[in-house]
């Protein structure tokens, strides 16, 4: 058992003097002394502290709801002519949008139902690209 602990110490200590070691021959003096391959003490035994959280974890993971999908994502782009632009495409009211069924198109953005709840998406803000005005004559 000491023969091991003074080479690996030979080695710390020519390693922090920075004198060039041959790191394969300490590695053969240790197979030959059997160091890699040494029994236990008898007594011995390997604790695994992960081995009582085991069921804990497991129990844990019952408990837990399912994850929850993520909900499209509706952004009303453009409203024209009683359709939206939602999604990259032109919806109707009766037309369905991922889990929801437009219900009314608005000027200020759209209506839209999943089972019994309505939600109100409003017309995105941003840069106007066309604007009409009347024209007096």
């Amino acid at each position: 058992m000491r023969a091991p602990v003074w080479l690996l110490a030979g080695f710390v200590a020519a390693a922090a003097f920075a004198v060039p070691v041959d790191v394969q021959a300490i590695a053969r003096k240790l197979e030959r002394l059997g160091a890699w391959r040494m029994p236990p003490e008898p007594g011995y035994a390997l604790y695994d502290p992960f081995r009582r959280a085991e069921p804990l974890v497991k129990e844990a993971k019952k408990r837990l709801p399912p994850p929850a999908r993520p909900r499209p994502a509706l952004a009303v782009t453009a409203i024209f002519d009683g359709r939206a632009f939602v999604g990259g495409r032109w919806v109707a009211p009766g037309d369905r949008v991922g889990p929801y069924r437009v219900v009314a198109v608005r000027e200020e953005g759209i209506v839209v139902r999943e089972g019994r709840r309505q939600l109100y998406v409003p017309l995105r803000k941003g840069r106007q690209l066309l604007q009409v005005k009347d024209a007096k004559r």
